[in-house]
């Protein structure tokens, strides 16, 4: 054997020897790990400060209707071809606070029914608010949201007190 074999021989069980090496390394396990973080936000919670009231009205004696409308300012008005009135009594809009996190954003839905039947159309206004960007939670923690509504009413609508709900759900996001 010459020199020249002799080094083949050795750089092979060299590389022989560096691959089974590298096999045994391979078998191993290695780890890391990765920061974890959580925000904890307080629930938007909804509480009604104020009822939803129309007041009294009379109903159109003519073969006209009339609308109904109470504006989330306290104003009731009536509209249409019917000869109804309004007679001056107690109205309110209907109040809610909204509370949470500062910056909080949110959307509501809302229904409004009456238990007794023979007024049509009815409807809750959208939301207005008197702080703030309404759907957006203010630095104070709290929003007052209002709500009004309407619905219409003919000389063939019973003449009862109708009472029902301002349903709210709030969304928030």
């Amino acid at each position: 054997m010459t020199l020249r074999n002799n080094a083949l021989i050795v750089a092979a069980a060299a590389l022989a020897l560096t691959s089974i090496a590298t096999a045994a390394f391979a078998t191993g396990s290695v780890s890391t790990t990765a920061p974890a973080s959580v925000t904890v936000l307080s629930p938007t919670m909804i509480t009604k400060t104020q009822n939803l009231v129309f007041g009294t009205v009379i109903r159109p004696s003519n073969a006209g209707s009339n609308t109904v409308s109470l504006n989330a300012s306290d104003a009731v008005s009536i509209s249409g071809s019917g000869n109804g009135s309004l007679v001056s009594s107690t109205v309110s809009s209907a109040k809610f606070d909204v509370s949470g996190v500062a910056g909080t954003t949110y959307s509501t839905t809302q229904s409004l029914a009456f238990t007794q039947t023979g007024l049509t159309n009815v409807t809750a206004t959208t939301p207005a608010t008197t702080n703030g960007t309404a759907g957006t939670i203010p630095a104070s923690g709290v929003q007052e949201i209002r709500y009004g509504g309407s619905f219409d009413m003919n000389a063939a609508t019973a003449a009862q007190a109708y009472t029902g709900n301002l349903s709210v759900t709030v969304n928030y996001n």
